[in-house]
């Protein structure tokens, strides 16, 4: 027995993002909350929506506060702007930390408490109001998830609320907003996607249809990403990753994630490193230590990458994930700033971490301390 479910409809394309008004419209908006950061404003993306949102004689409200690694201050923030606005409808235009704050001040505007309250799988009172997401990246698939991911600041956490009505109602999935992304950014949270696709497979809880969904994520990711942060502007690659980054979503909404993300959500909450990155940095490493215990499945990994069948096994898939990090420049622990009297609080840290529970292989402190010495 297994339990798949896509929580929403994706509309993708090539400006597809211009429908936007026309869509809010037909859910019967009046009052629209559009959450996005400076950064998405500045690179020309927001002003077109804003326009196709207006065209359509939309009141248009804007939160534009929206920081990486989003935390509970922010969400409240948010929620005290928009609380008094009448809102029938947001739109999140971005990366995974504007999806984050849309998702979890939707929560809160028909919700009572505080966002604390909501950690947790299906933890929800009430049904949330209509959002539509506007992906600017091909990473975190929070336009097609049931998940957001909050920092609690005084607990140095990373909350994850996820379940029923959290997720998005449309996913506009537009690779042209992606075109003009930094090399930087494409790479990791393309890496975060593919962290998505191979923790997925390798769960215990995979199923057929998540596991179609990830192997075929890896094909889009791995033999495209490397082209997306050297030729930014190759649109047929910058969709093919954003494909492949819904598809790694769809894969984990339903098989959850691993022990890549077990460690990168402490290296979040407690020294604010890109959630992408942070996955990067010890995937390969994660990858070699369970591959211990479902060696097979990782030789399927590397099969959907494209490696030589002939050549298939552990070492050589890991050796590939390492040469694609450092083909797009994705650094190493000691080169973001952790230092190794870092790795205790960290260890401790991911062991704490729910993901830990859908890792194929059981996880030690020594274990994770390991894995971030040979990433460092």
């Amino acid at each position: 027995m297994f339990i798949y479910e896509v929580p929403c409809k994706v509309i993708f394309g090539e400006g597809v993002s211009a429908q936007v008004g026309e869509l809010s419209k037909s859910l019967n908006a009046k009052n629209v909350l559009v959450v996005y950061d400076k950064g998405v404003k500045s690179a020309g993306i927001v002003d077109p929506i804003l326009q196709s949102l207006k065209n359509f004689n939309l009141n248009v409200n804007v939160f534009d506060n929206v920081m990486p690694n989003p935390t509970v201050e922010i969400v409240n923030e948010a929620v005290a702007f928009a609380k008094n606005l009448s809102i029938d409808l947001i739109v999140a235009i971005g990366g995974g930390s504007s999806m984050d704050s849309a998702k979890a001040i939707n929560i809160m505007l028909t919700n009572e408490g505080t966002i604390e309250k909501y950690e947790g799988l299906d933890t929800l009172e009430c049904e949330t109001l209509p959002l539509i997401a506007i992906p600017t990246t091909s990473g975190t698939a929070s336009e097609v998830t049931t998940f957001s991911i909050i920092t609690d600041t005084k607990a140095h956490k990373k909350m994850i609320i996820g379940g029923k009505y959290v997720g998005a109602t449309i996913a506009l999935a537009d690779p042209n907003l992606t075109l003009k992304l930094p090399p930087s950014i494409t790479a990791a949270t393309g890496m975060d996607a593919m962290t998505h696709a191979i923790e997925a497979y390798l769960s215990p809880v995979a199923s057929p249809l998540t596991d179609v969904n990830a192997i075929k994520a890896l094909d889009f990711i791995y033999n495209n990403l490397e082209e997306c942060v050297k030729n930014g502007e190759n649109s047929k690659a910058r969709g093919d990753v954003m494909l492949g980054s819904i598809l790694a979503g769809f894969a984990f909404s339903s098989a959850y994630l691993g022990l890549a993300h077990g460690i990168a959500h402490p290296l979040g909450a407690h020294f604010n490193i890109a959630h992408g990155t942070a996955n990067a940095i010890v995937l390969p490493y994660v990858v070699e230590f369970n591959g211990e215990t479902v060696p097979e499945k990782v030789c399927d990994i590397g099969k959907a990458m494209g490696l030589d069948n002939k050549n298939i096994s552990v070492d050589y898939v890991v050796t590939k994930i390492k040469e694609l990090n450092k083909k797009i420049g994705i650094p190493t622990l000691s080169e973001i700033g952790i230092t190794k009297s870092d790795f205790d609080l960290i260890a401790k840290a991911t062991l704490q971490e729910a993901s830990l529970h859908t890792n194929p292989r059981k996880t030690e402190y020594d274990d994770v301390i390991n894995i971030l010495e040979k990433a460092f």
